[in-house]
């Protein structure tokens, strides 16, 4: 004869299992809200600017803004600053290698980690982007529009945190467009306002945009280009240094004063 009260209990057991799943998952989703249905492209070209400008009484201070060309094809990358003087200078993985391409001097050197030092070119791209607006919570999506000649869907995300510190009472709020089409953002933008102020500054606003995004990229485009030099790596150090420390030194204004505006939930939506 089947065992009725084990039966019983089996369905108990398991009805009380569900039950706690689904209220464990109603938790979660309510807890996580929505996430920014955002993503990186295999295949893409784009222009990525990074800009910040505080305020302070009547005072309004732009830090130098910063451009890099970005594309990617497959595993393949390139990533494209300008130095301090105006030349430029070109960041490329290509086949599980990775080169440095100085274009007005026709030269490119094979690069190992060792003699890059400090990778900025992968610290500043939209897979970085991505990556921290995904990890978003609280965030609502408040519709679509136009964006820089795209549709884009449109997600809101405020914070009020006391600091308790001369900054007082930090209020925060982020706009992030993502475009329907590729899933890259197409702009975060961050404003931040404080009741107190540090080092005069009351506010700050940073902002990264994404503009001539392209999905058709020819693979050419990822190799070193023919007829250039190859020299050791030790020949473009001095290129590599100066792009690091002028990187360097622009991000370090902007987290400065983004900190110094912001509570460090609102921080992350900055790349």
């Amino acid at each position: 004869m089947p065992n009725s009260n084990g039966n019983a209990n089996a369905n108990s057991n398991a009805n009380s299992n569900t039950s706690a799943a689904n209220a464990n998952s109603t938790s979660d989703s309510a807890n996580n809200g929505p996430a920014i249905n955002t993503r990186e492209p295999d295949k893409y070209s784009a222009t990525l600017v990074f800009s910040i400008e505080t305020q302070g009484g009547d005072k309004s201070i732009g830090i130098p803004s910063l451009s890099v060309q970005v594309a990617r094809n497959s595993d393949d990358r390139r990533v494209e600053f300008k130095l301090p003087d105006g030349t430029p200078l070109v960041y490329l993985d290509h086949n599980n290698r990775h080169y440095v391409i100085l274009p007005s001097r026709k030269q490119y050197a094979e690069l190992t980690q060792e003699a890059t030092g400090v990778q900025v070119h992968k610290l500043l791209t939209p897979g970085q982007l991505v990556e921290s607006l995904k990890n978003i919570k609280g965030v609502e999506r408040v519709g679509e529009g136009p964006m820089d000649g795209r549709t884009a869907d449109k997600y809101r995300y405020t914070t009020a945190t006391n600091t308790n510190t001369k900054a007082g009472e930090v209020k925060a709020e982020a706009f992030v467009y993502v475009d329907k089409e590729t899933g890259l953002p197409l702009r975060a933008e961050l404003l931040a306002e404080s009741s107190g102020d540090v080092k005069g500054v009351k506010a700050a606003r940073v902002v990264a945009e994404m503009h001539d995004i392209k999905t058709d990229v020819a693979p050419a485009f990822f190799e070193p280009p023919a007829g250039y030099e190859q020299v050791a790596p030790e020949k473009v150090r001095q290129q590599i240094d100066a792009l690091t420390s002028a990187v360097t030194a622009i991000l370090k204004a902007m987290m400065a004063n983004a900190m110094n505006a912001s509570p460090s939930p609102a921080a992350s939506v900055t790349p």
